[in-house]
């Protein structure tokens, strides 16, 4: 009879925990998290139900999985989510810089159908200002994107802190309760660990693996530690060197001891989104939307600087062109040191959209300094050319003195202030065009300045023989410069309404005089020749001819005397081309036309590794943006709808082992019930039995 209440009562209590499961797992069927448990027996030598261990039913394959998808899903629905913003604001028409480039240009050829018009004028500069109005505008939405950005990054980071912190405290907790009770897995604990894990897994991008003892160790997939074997854990932090507003990701080790920087384009989840995005799409665009409104605003000013206003005067800057100060990193020898830049005159055509590095080489006497210009993407990779070659520039000499601007590559001239008191090893950063959208102003007021016209005639005398006529004017330089010494950028115009004569550099050319079909003078206003060209194979840039004879005196100006002209036809001897400042050519409107023209001129650089060679428009360079961010969006919304069905199919495949079916459950209630009931029966069975043995005894 003792067997059998053995029996009969190990079996109750088995039935009983049986039941405590299933209910168990039926209240927690909308619990979130919440792995289903099963209840498990051994047998007894003497027949009854032995010990009983409670554990989770889970498939860790299905779960890693699972937490791999979501982190996929995590990065695609971030990403898409904020370039989708960028792509909505580009393709706006009422936000396009397309549009107003179009209008401003526009007014520009309505101007010079009248040059004199004032109220045409006017128009020009009232379209100006609202095409870099509209410049700013677009820089101040991207500006405030990567204000919510870095204000996002921070409050991801932050969470996910907590949640490394919070494994690492449930990991000492499961520790603790699985040992006291080795039969009994802590499931609630198990459970809270496992949705931080997934929680985790939505912010970045991780591996697990069970360390044998109920903990769970966390590991990047790039394989740094996030929660280590000893219950220590290593946390996020944010820092920006030398640019503050662009925060890079480093892990921590306990007490600061070690920061380990993170590549970003391998992190995953919501936290590689966010720099995907950064990198891809809000600091690629916002560069070159800056790149298109420095050399357009420098193009025109260029050749607003080319003509003549209403006034007689040689032109002037219709727009400020910004300075820019470097970025210091933190390493070098003084945080006081700085590098100024700007763009150079006319380095429109060679201004790319990259960052510029500067690294200083040596420090000479004088002072001056050899350096080295590294092109930079604006995640801080190198720009590499065709051959896959980091792009780097190297200068020795360089004049360290204040006020002394020397050219680089990409169409800036850079300043050092400090002269000698860099070191060796010190290194800047210039970010010209990643806000240059929303620095640059209207300078010009008066719709008289706008220099329409072009600062030379030249004319023909009545006396040619010879059937030529002027094919062709141009300007190229009015750089005024009359004191020695003289500037090496010199031009032949005196700056005061006509050519140099008796002051500056040279007696300007003023006179061509033929003295056969293929040979002329170059005489100075008084009649005295310049330079002599014989052996001309055609009449075309008589001046670049000039310039390439014997004898030609001003070799030190490389664009003196800055104006060019073309003849076609046969001359006589003795045919005379007069070149006179264009005094009173108030209806001249070929300056203009030249402005009107860069609309569609070939003006920009198309790649920061492309060089001079590989132009294209401001117009094509704006779309250029526009089709690159709506592809990225479109691509970006396929791969979400991708990430979307996987992680889906992931999921379902875990919780068809991990979740509760309320059917099975409602099955196991009714078979543990029957069990239970006869085991009930058994030990009444059992109670009768040993009822009757006693009374046979008494």
């Amino acid at each position: 009879m003792i067997d059998l209440f053995t029996v009969a009562s190990s079996g109750l209590q088995a039935q009983n925990q049986l039941l405590n499961t299933a209910g168990k797992n039926i209240a927690n069927v909308n619990t979130e998290g919440y792995v289903r448990e099963r209840t498990t027996h051994v047998t007894q030598e003497l027949g009854g139900v032995g010990r009983a261990t409670t554990e989770r039913v889970i498939d860790r394959f299905a779960q890693n999985q699972h937490r791999r998808d979501t982190s996929v899903l995590g990065l695609y629905e971030t990403y898409t989510a904020k370039t989708s913003q960028i792509d909505n604001i580009f393709a706006n028409e009422a936000n396009s810089i397309a549009s107003a480039m179009s209008r401003f240009f526009g007014s520009m050829q309505t101007a010079t159908d009248e040059p004199t018009n004032i109220a045409a004028r006017q128009l020009v500069l009232g379209q100006a200002e609202s095409m870099i109005g509209q410049f700013s505008t677009m820089e101040s939405f991207l500006e405030n994107k990567q204000q919510e950005l870095n204000e996002q990054l921070t409050t991801t980071i932050t969470r996910a802190n907590e949640l490394i912190q919070n494994i690492a405290q449930l990991n000492n907790q499961i520790r603790t309760t699985q040992h006291a009770n080795q039969y009994s897995e802590p499931g609630a604990l198990k459970n809270q660990l496992d949705l931080s894990i997934l929680e985790l897994a939505e912010m970045i991008a991780i591996e697990t693996r069970d360390n044998g003892d109920g903990s769970t160790l966390i590991n990047l997939t790039t394989g740094q530690s996030l929660v280590l074997e000893d219950g220590t854990f290593n946390v996020f932090e944010l820092n920006g060197n030398p640019d503050i507003n662009r925060k890079d990701l480093t892990l921590t080790t306990p007490n600061n001891i070690v920061n380990i920087p993170l590549a970003e384009t391998n992190l995953g989840g919501e936290i590689g989104g966010l720099f995907k995005f950064r990198d891809e799409i809000l600091e690629t665009s916002r560069r070159e939307l800056g790149q298109i409104a420095l050399a357009l605003t420098d193009a025109l000013n260029e050749q607003n600087n080319l003509g003549m206003d209403l006034d007689g005067q040689l032109g002037a800057d219709i727009f400020s062109r910004p300075n820019f100060q470097s970025l210091t990193y933190t390493a070098n020898s003084s945080a006081t040191l700085l590098v100024n830049a700007r763009v150079e005159d006319g380095g429109h055509s060679s201004l790319t959209s990259a960052d510029y590095q500067i690294t200083i080489d040596a420090v000479n006497a004088g002072p001056s300094l050899d350096i080295t210009v590294a092109f930079l993407n604006p995640d801080g990779t190198p720009v590499r050319d065709t051959a896959g070659n980091p792009i780097t520039q190297t200068l020795v000499g360089v004049n360290a003195t204040p006020g002394n601007y020397s050219s680089i590559n990409g169409g800036l001239e850079i300043e050092f202030p400090n002269g000698g008191a860099y070191a060796v090893g010190d290194q800047f950063l210039f970010q010209p065009t990643k806000d240059a959208a929303s620095k640059i102003d209207l300078l010009m007021s008066r719709p008289e300045d706008l220099a329409m016209a072009m600062p030379v005639r030249i004319e023909s005398s009545i006396n040619n023989l010879g059937d030529t006529t002027i094919t062709g004017t141009t300007v190229t330089n009015t750089h005024v410069d009359t004191a020695a010494p003289f500037d090496a950028n010199s031009s032949a115009f005196d700056g005061a309404g006509g050519l140099l004569n008796g002051v500056g550099a040279g007696n300007a050319p003023a006179r061509i005089v033929f003295t056969g079909t293929n040979s002329f003078e170059v005489q100075d206003s008084g009649g005295a020749v310049i330079v002599t060209v014989a052996g001309a194979t055609d009449l075309n840039n008589i001046m670049t001819q000039a310039q390439g004879a014997a004898g030609w005196p001003f070799g030190a100006f490389p664009d003196y005397p800055g104006y060019d002209f073309s003849v076609q036809g046969v001359p006589k001897a003795g045919d005379t081309f007069n070149i006179n400042y264009n005094t009173s050519g108030t209806d001249d409107n070929r300056n203009g036309l030249a402005m009107a023209d860069l609309q569609s001129a070939d003006t920009m650089v198309r790649d920061n590794g492309s060089g001079s060679s590989n132009l294209i428009s401001f117009h094509e360079a704006y779309s250029t943006i526009v089709s690159d961010i709506g592809e990225k969006s479109a691509s970006a919304d396929i791969s979400l709808k991708a990430a979307e069905a996987i992680e889906r199919q992931s999921r379902e495949l875990f919780e068809s082992t991990s979740g509760v079916n309320l059917d099975e459950e409602a099955s196991n209630l009714i078979r543990f019930q029957q069990a239970y009931a006869a085991s009930a029966k058994v030990l009444t069975t059992a109670q009768s039995l040993f009822d009757t043995i006693l009374s046979a005894v008494r």
